[in-house]
């Protein structure tokens, strides 16, 4: 599989399931109906991802005398039609999608987890990189990993902010924008600041020629576990007894470790409004930017 974000998205599930089959009883527990929407899936990928997926839930259904369905969206309008006839109850989406489309989110929505970064806290910063010597240009190519959209909103506020024109490319790897940068394909790049520390421990010469020119606020989401207003809360409470316990199961331990981050934790309503207020600015210094 070639789209972490997939992987993460399943390995999550294996694990929040898994992590209380010795206390859910199978007649307990209904079938959860799960979406995930990603609306840059590209085929491939989401032929792989759903094979792999749908092997996976069934062997977990069986073992819990029960069932789960995954579903993959690339069209909000087939989410919102999906959760209208009952078949979404836990809705999985990046935070650039929830942001685009918070209005039906607020309403259909509520609570959600989401997972520890690597340092164990629940939010992650940005940081826009450059060389030390910038020469003057009309437009700046701007490097961003394209599972990290939200990053691009990011580094389109700094431009404004300091009257830039940048023009996006996306690139395939999380690690590609530094190094696009370093071999001067690329006039800035915005990656996580765990990206950029890593990448220069590793090699310090990439300190030596580039600089953070920008480091954001926190950021709160990276992919984000809705649950459905109607889900009931015994399902609910199913969902929050795994996250508690993820790194007490061998999945649990096998995705942290995998992915290097340290858990998962309940994504509460002082973090869903810093989002927000995030994205309020973003739209204000739009509606400036375009007068």
């Amino acid at each position: 599989m070639r789209t972490v974000v997939l992987f993460i998205v399943f390995f999550i599930h294996m694990s929040l399931f898994g992590a209380v089959e010795a206390k859910i009883k199978p007649a307990d527990m209904r079938v959860i109906s799960n979406a995930f929407y990603g609306e840059d899936i590209d085929k491939i990928n989401y032929k792989d991802a759903k094979m792999a997926m749908d092997i996976w839930l069934k062997k977990m259904a069986d073992k819990l005398g029960a069932s789960s369905t995954l579903s993959f969206f690339t069209d909000f309008d087939a989410v919102k039609e999906a959760k209208k006839a009952g078949k979404v109850d836990t809705l999985i989406l990046s935070a650039n999608s929830y942001l685009k489309y918070l209005p039906y989110c607020k309403s259909e929505f509520s609570q959600g987890w989401m997972k520890l970064e690597k340092d164990g806290k629940p939010f992650f910063r940005f940081v826009i990189l450059r060389r030390k010597k910038l020469e003057p240009k009309e437009e700046y190519i701007v490097d961003y990993y394209k599972y990290a959209k939200i990053s691009k909103l990011v580094a389109q506020m700094y431009a404004w902010q300091h009257g830039l024109k940048f023009v996006f490319e996306d690139v395939p790897k999380s690690s590609k924008p530094v190094l696009d940068l370093f071999f001067h394909k690329a006039d800035f790049a915005i990656v996580k600041e765990e990206t950029w520390d890593l990448m220069q421990e590793l090699n310090p010469q990439l300190a030596q020629e580039l600089l953070v020119a920008y480091k954001s606020d926190r950021i709160f989401m990276d992919i984000i576990t809705l649950f459905s207003n109607q889900l009931s809360q015994k399902d609910k409470d199913i969902y929050i007894k795994a996250i508690e316990a993820i790194n007490t199961t061998p999945d649990g331990k096998q995705l942290m470790e995998l992915f290097k981050f340290n858990g998962l934790t309940k994504m509460g309503e002082d973090q869903f409004k810093e989002m927000e207020r995030f994205y309020q600015h973003y739209k204000e210094l739009k509606a400036q930017h375009e007068k």
